[in-house]
C-alpha cells in the first residue's frame, strides 16, 4: 500500500507521560497506517499501549503530563500533532470521531441523550435547537434504538448497557466522519448484545462509507470484523498482518499466547491456556525484548537486544524472527 492511499498514518509515535518527577514512556516507535473504508484492528492486554495511541491521535491527554517525543500523526496530510488547539478541535467528533470503553461514565447524567447527541450538531454543523433534536431522533433510529421520539428526552441511567453504547455510537456518528475510533466497544456487554453492536458498526461503516479502527482485547472480536490487525505489547506494535495470515500462523510468541488463550468450543478442555506473569511496569520495562521474562520460546538474545520490526512481506511484519532463526541463536 502506497502512502497516498492512507487516510491515516501513525509514524514512529512515542508518547510520555509525567509520572513522579520523571517521564515514563507509554508507547513507543508505534507505525500504523489505516486506508479509506478499511477496518484497522488492534489488539492487546490491558496496558500495551492501544487506548493511548487512540487517544493520542485526538488529543485528549493532558497537555502538561504529556509529552509526544517523536512521530507524526497524518490525517489527510495534515499531521494532527503539529495543528492548534482550534484546528484540531474542529477535525475531533466531526471527521475523526471515538466510542470510548464505558458508555455510563462517558455520557452526562444529568443531560438528556437529545441534548449530548445534539451538542456535537450544534458545535460542528451549527444547527439550532430544533433542528438538532430532530437530527438527534434520526441517528437513534439509525442505531436502531426503538421509539427513538421517546427515548431522546430520556436520561442515560435510564437505558440498558446496549442501548447507552448504541447512543455513544449515534454521537460519534452524528457528523459522518471520515474515520470512527472505537475503544472497547463491547466491553461488560453480554455476548448478544455483543454481536447486535458489532453487527450495527458494521452496517454504519459500510453505509458511511467511514474507516475504523477498532481497539480490543479480544482476539475473537477482531477476527471477525477487521481487515488488519497490529498486536501491542508494552507499548510496542509486535505484529502486524492483512487478512486471516496472524490467525493462520501467528509469527510472534505474544501473538501465539493470545491465540491459545481463546477457549475451544468444540474440545473438552480441562483448564485453559494462559501467558505466564504480567505485562511490564512502562517505568522499568525489561532489556531486550520487552516480552522475554514471559515468553516459553526465549533465548539469550532475546535478553540482550531490543528487536527491531522484521518485514516478512508487504503484508507483514513482526518483532520475532522466524522460529528457525531463534532456534540458531
Amino acid at each position: 500500500m502506497q502512502p497516498s492511499d492512507n487516510i491515516l498514518s501513525i509514524e514512529k509515535l512515542t508518547v510520555q507521560f509525567r509520572s513522579g518527577g520523571r517521564w515514563i514512556t507509554a508507547v513507543q516507535d508505534v507505525n500504523l497506517d489505516l486506508a479509506d473504508r478499511e477496518c484497522l484492528g488492534i489488539v492487546g492486554e490491558s496496558g500495551s499501549g492501544k487506548s493511548v495511541t487512540a487517544l493520542t491521535v485526538l488529543g485528549l491527554h493532558p497537555p502538561k503530563s504529556t509529552r509526544i517525543a517523536s512521530g507524526r500523526i497524518r490525517y489527510q496530510g495534515r499531521d494532527l500533532l503539529t495543528l492548534p488547539p482550534r484546528a484540531l478541535g474542529r477535525i475531533r467528533g466531526a471527521e475523526i470521531a471515538m466510542i470510548f470503553q464505558d458508555p455510563m461514565s462517558s455520557l452526562n447524567p444529568v443531560l438528556t441523550i437529545g441534548d449530548q447527541i445534539g451538542e456535537t450538531l450544534r458545535i460542528h454543523q451549527g444547527l439550532g435547537a430544533d433542528d438538532a433534536q430532530k437530527k438527534a431522533v434520526e441517528l437513534l433510529d439509525m442505531v436502531r434504538i426503538p421509539d427513538a421520539r421517546r427515548r431522546v428526552a430520556e436520561y442515560p441511567h435510564r437505558l440498558s448497557g446496549g442501548m447507552r453504547q448504541r447512543v455513544m455510537i449515534a454521537m460519534a456518528i452524528a457528523c459522518r466522519p471520515k474515520i470512527l475510533i472505537a475503544d472497547e466497544p463491547t466491553t461488560a456487554l453480554d455476548v448478544t448484545v455483543q454481536a447486535q453492536i458489532l453487527n450495527l458498526l458494521r452496517e454504519l461503516r459500510r453505509e458511511l462509507g467511514m474507516s475504523v479502527i477498532l481497539i480490543s482485547h479480544d482476539m475473537g472480536v477482531i477476527s471477525e470484523f477487521t481487515d488488519k490487525i497490529a498486536v501491542m505489547y508494552a507499548g510496542q506494535v509486535v505484529e502486524d498482518a492483512v487478512g486471516a495470515g496472524l490467525f493462520e500462523q501467528p509469527m510472534h510468541p505474544y501473538t501465539d499466547g493470545l491465540l491459545r488463550a481463546i477457549p475451544d468450543i468444540d474440545s473438552d478442555t480441562a483448564r485453559l491456556a494462559t501467558i505466564p506473569g504480567s505485562i511490564p511496569d512502562p517505568g522499568r520495562p525489561p532489556e531486550g525484548c520487552r516480552f522475554h521474562p514471559r515468553c516459553p520460546e526465549a533465548v539469550p538474545t532475546c535478553r540482550q537486544t531490543a528487536p527491531a520490526m522484521i518485514r516478512l512481506s508487504e503484508q507483514r511484519q513482526t518483532r520475532c524472527p522466524p522460529r528457525a532463526a531463534r532456534r540458531s541463536a
